[in-house]
């Protein structure tokens, strides 16, 4: 609202005597302010925050200038509408709206609309929402979507003030008078819904008993079956581990079986060496000095083939382009006849500085 300087009586009267002033006035907290100096520029743009301001000095007449106050706090505004409902039939209603203006457009508000802008603008918009909305609903509507359609109605307030500097906060429902020939009919109406809908609450109620009840069965029907597959889950377990363990056994005392085999084997193997070793030493053990002379002997007179005399020993016998001479040897012996094809063997008697002289004589053979 407009502030019309407050001193201008007092202005007249320091006038009168002669004095002089200076005017000032005050915008409140929740409040902000526009300049106005008719003689400096005209209104100006910039909001003034709360606080004391200057209009001009006083001298035999009061300074035009003054400060236009707008509230920009949130402020409560509730209309009576009086419209119909979807079915035709009357209704009287109250609505509240909140609202206030945007602080960074009040230079617009001011130069637009002015500071009535709540009867200019609100108040209208605010009833014609109203009145088209709840034509949209039926009596019914108004006690279970209550609040839809509260929403429903702040919506188009704001459609329909978009662009006029205001904000609106939210709408509301404060009474609603129905017309007197509905009013027991709606009742009615209401008490028999009211009773379905219990009824179907208990019918629901039951239902989700049922429904639990079912549900724990199964549940402990489930419960079982796991129990039970559990059960011969375990048993299995237990008997395939016991098979394990006979199967380990077996592989061990399969493996002790070849080892103690094997151990025999080597053992009769290890005696049996033992015995052949001792049949050998058995074997060479009957056989004398002499015999195994003569063996050797004899086998080397055969190597000769037959009628071939042998020397060994007395380099006299043998050319001399062959061994070179060697000192005569001494006497020998002359062993018996050989029992080994007739062989006669001379040997010395000594081991001596001569040799050996060894002659092999067959049967009508040479010497």
């Amino acid at each position: 609202m407009r502030i019309t300087n407050a001193l201008s009586c007092a202005a007249l009267v320091a006038a009168a005597l002669g004095t002089t002033g200076c005017a000032t006035t005050t915008v409140e907290p929740g409040h902000r302010g526009l300049y106005f100096a008719p003689n400096d520029g005209g209104l100006r743009r910039e909001a003034l925050m709360p606080g004391k301001y200057k209009l001009g000095w006083c001298f035999l007449y009061c300074t035009p200038n003054r400060i236009d106050d707008f509230d920009v706090t949130f402020s409560t505004r509730t209309e009576k509408v009086q419209t119909k409902s979807a079915e035709g039939l009357e209704m009287n209603l109250e609505l509240s709206v909140i609202y206030r203006p945007i602080v960074s457009e009040l230079y617009q508000l001011e130069t637009e609309i002015g500071p009535s802008y709540y009867d200019e603008v609100v108040a209208p918009e605010f009833k014609s929402a109203c009145r088209g909305v709840f034509a949209r609903h039926s009596y019914k509507e108004l006690q279970k979507k209550n609040e839809a359609i509260e929403n429903e109605v702040e919506d188009e307030v704001r459609r329909r003030t978009a662009g006029k500097h205001i904000e609106i906060a939210s709408v509301t429902l404060e009474q609603v008078v129905y017309a007197p020939e509905m009013a027991e009919t709606i009742r009615k109406q209401l008490v028999a819904e009211q009773e379905k809908e219990r009824q179907l609450a208990q019918i629901a109620a039951k239902e989700a008993e049922e429904q639990k009840l079912e549900l724990s069965n199964e549940a402990a029907n489930s419960k079982f079956k796991a129990e039970q597959q559990l059960a011969s889950l375990d048993t299995q377990r237990k008997a395939a581990k016991a098979e394990l363990d006979v199967g380990k056994l077996r592989a061990q005392a399969s493996a002790e079986a070849k080892l103690i085999e094997g151990r025999a084997d080597a053992e009769l193997a290890r005696q049996q060496a033992t015995v052949h070793a001792a049949e050998a030493r058995a074997a060479t053990a009957g056989v004398t000095p002499m015999e195994v002379m003569v063996h050797a002997y004899d086998a080397l007179a055969h190597l000769g083939g037959s009628g071939t005399t042998i020397v060994l020993g007395d380099w006299a016998h043998v050319p001399n382009f062959l061994f070179p001479k060697v000192p005569s040897l001494q006497a020998g012996f002359q062993l018996p006849y050989s029992p080994f094809g007739g062989n006669q063997i001379m040997a010395p008697p000594s081991a001596g500085t001569g040799g050996n002289f060894l002659s092999s004589t067959k049967p009508g053979g040479t010497q």
